[in-house]
């Protein structure tokens, strides 16, 4: 038996999860994850391991490659846009120093 698998529309909002029926992210790279409730198990293409996610933790997608999100037992998560690029240490020293003047 196959596995269903529930597409999303890359709207940002909650999503219910439910053991053995995965969420599907495609061209999501840069998007948010956040657990909400119960555990998500994250497997995203390209990366060499698997990721757990309890309530409060969250993930970044790595890439533009299938990533399936699914629960162990029931959970919910929030996906949110892209998130932005922290600045490095010299970006953000740099930012100071010109909004200085």
């Amino acid at each position: 038996m196959q596995t269903p698998l529930t597409t999303a529309d890359l709207a940002q909002g909650e999503y219910k999860l439910v053991a053995n029926h995965p969420l599907r992210l495609l061209h999501a790279a840069g998007r948010h994850i956040e657990c909400l409730s119960g555990t998500a198990w994250i497997t995203a293409y390209g990366q060499n391991t698997d990721f757990l996610l309890r309530a409060g933790q969250s993930f970044q997608v790595p890439n533009d490659g299938l990533t399936l999100v699914e629960a162990i037992g029931h959970g919910r998560i929030h996906l949110a846009p892209q998130c932005q690029p922290r600045r490095s240490l010299g970006q953000a020293l740099r930012h100071w120093l010109l909004g200085a003047r």
